[in-house]
């Protein structure tokens, strides 16, 4: 999830792009600094009771207090509560942390339907393992992963298609 979000401010406050793009990102964070943007996020979480765990003080975390509040309607209804609150849709600058609490984005979807409906599959696999072979220096480039065509096979196999 950090990865994601610091991804994501990168792009959100990037000046590349055409005007439609640049648009949609919304402008919000660019006078801010990934800290800020952070800061901010964690204070809304707060604020809508989906962090009752965190002391942002003293920058501690209370394992009780998330063993407790995870996976309980006290935590879907905080999450409910900031989603309604704190996510516009006309802009891409919100919610950099808590777009990376991916069970919570699932949660309601796995309550309604047999998970075995579902294919999760990490980005990382989708990427081949080596794009070349060489990076020039002797090492191999790309990220390790299994590679487009395996994802491809992955889902057609899920879905009980022919490959």
């Amino acid at each position: 999830p950090i990865k994601r979000a610091v991804s994501h401010y990168k792009m959100v406050t990037s000046k590349d792009g055409t005007p439609e793009q640049l648009a949609v990102r919304g402008s919000e964070w660019r006078t801010s600094t990934l800290e800020e943007v952070f800061e901010k996020d964690v204070r809304d979480m707060k604020e809508d009771g989906l962090l009752p765990y965190w002391d942002a003080e003293t920058k501690s975390f209370d394992r009780e207090v998330f063993d407790a509040f995870a996976n309980s309607r006290e935590e879907d209804e905080a999450w409910e509560r900031y989603v309604t609150t704190r996510v516009p849709l006309n802009t891409g600058s919100y919610a950099p942390l808590a777009r990376g609490m991916y069970a919570l984005q699932c949660r309601r979807w796995f309550r309604s339907f047999d998970r075995k409906k579902f294919l999760v599959m990490k980005l990382e696999d989708m990427s081949s393992s080596s794009s070349s072979g060489d990076d020039g220096g002797g090492g191999a480039t790309g990220g390790g992963g299994k590679g487009e065509q395996w994802a491809v096979d992955r889902t057609m196999e899920h879905l009980g298609l022919p490959r």
